[in-house]
Formats: C-alpha cells, structure tokens, sequence
C-alpha cells in the first residue's frame, strides 16, 4: 500500500514537471498563494469569486486542488473576520462601504437583513449559495450573532461552494481528456464558462 501511494505521487509530481509552466505556477505554490489572496480579497472588496482559481486547478490537476481550495478558504475567512470586526466597530460606514462594491445592491444588502431576523445562523449557510455575497453577510452578522458563531458557520458557508465547483470542473477535466481534448485549450474552456456565467450573473443583478 505505501509502495503503491509513493508511486501514485511520484507519477503525479512527474505530471507536474512535464507540464507547460503556466501549469505548474497555477497547481504549484504560486497559484495556492494567489488562491489565499484571492478568498481574502473577495471575501471584503473583491467582486470575483475565487471559485475561478479553484476550478482551473480542478480541471488541470484534481488531486492537488485541495490545496487551492484551503487556501481560498483560509484567506476567506480571515477576510470575514476583519469584515466582521468592522461591522462590529463602525456598522453604517461598514455597510455603506461594502454597498459601493460593483455588483452590491441595496437590495441584497436588505435581503441579508431580513435572512439573519428570520433564519438566524442558517442565513449564512445558505447566502452564499444563492450568490449573494459573503462580505455583505460579514458587515452585517454583529448584529445578529456572535464572532465565534460567524467564524464557526463561515467555514461551511463559504466551503461548501468551493467543494462543489471543484468536484464539477474536476469532473469536467477528466471528460476533456477522455474525449481527447489537449490539456493546452483547458484555460479556454474554463475562461468561457466563467465569462458566460459572469455574464448571466451580473446581467441578471443589472436588470433589477
């Protein structure tokens, strides 16, 4: 069994050495640390979600986008802390703030008032998933719950999206290569899937 997993890693870190170097720098350190940044820099004034790192990883190398995913996570969650802590301190300039964000409305901002009034904790763990950004939910949880509850639900909340983009593109690179598909052409594929869906998103939030 360890025979077998050394030899499992060492193929996988073969796979790596032999691919184009922007490959490497998006499954290697470099693009784990832009994942970090990424996570904390959406989860407070960014407006790209870091699901498009975590989904070229995905498509590229599923076995090490884990890393990817843990580093969006962690730079996410500090990121809701320091959102958290300034609703705490500073609430309608917080808010105001984070409303000034390019596809933040009014609208949303309402939306995760009456969803903490009304569900509490369970509004965290579901906003994300309906596209309405964290950062809102972090400026505005002081009111509503405590700081370790924030963090300790944040996990799930934002995670939760994370594993299931990475599952999908993963599963969708291991189609490409099937139907033999070069791995060169994958950074295509992924930048019109998320150009669509930004697309539809930010078209649909305009039109409200």
């Amino acid at each position: 069994m360890v025979k077998n997993s050394e030899s499992g890693n060492t193929s996988a870190l073969k796979q790596i050495g032999a691919s184009p170097r922007w490959v490497r720098w998006i499954c290697g350190a470099p693009g784990v640390a832009l994942a970090f940044v990424w996570g904390l820099a959406e989860a407070t004034f960014f407006f790209v979600v870091p699901d498009v790192i975590i989904s070229l990883a995905a498509m590229l190398r599923p076995r090490r986008a884990w890393r990817h995913l843990v580093a969006s996570l962690a730079g996410a969650i500090i990121g809701g802390l320091c959102m958290f802590l300034w609703g705490a301190h500073d609430a309608k300039h917080a808010v105001e703030t984070v409303g000034r964000v390019p596809f933040v409305t009014h609208a949303m901002i309402q939306h995760v008032e009456d969803s903490y009034q009304h569900q509490g904790v369970v509004a965290l763990l579901l906003g994300p998933l309906s596209g309405t950004p964290y950062k809102i939910y972090a400026v505005e949880a002081p009111r509503f719950q405590s700081l370790a509850g924030f963090l300790w639900a944040s996990i799930p909340a934002r995670g939760e999206r994370f594993v299931l983009v990475l599952l999908g593109f993963a599963g969708l690179g291991v189609l490409l290569r099937k139907i033999g598909r070069p791995e060169a052409r994958f950074a295509i594929w992924h930048a019109t899937i998320w150009i669509v869906f930004y697309a539809l998103y930010w078209g649909r939030i305009g039109s409200k």
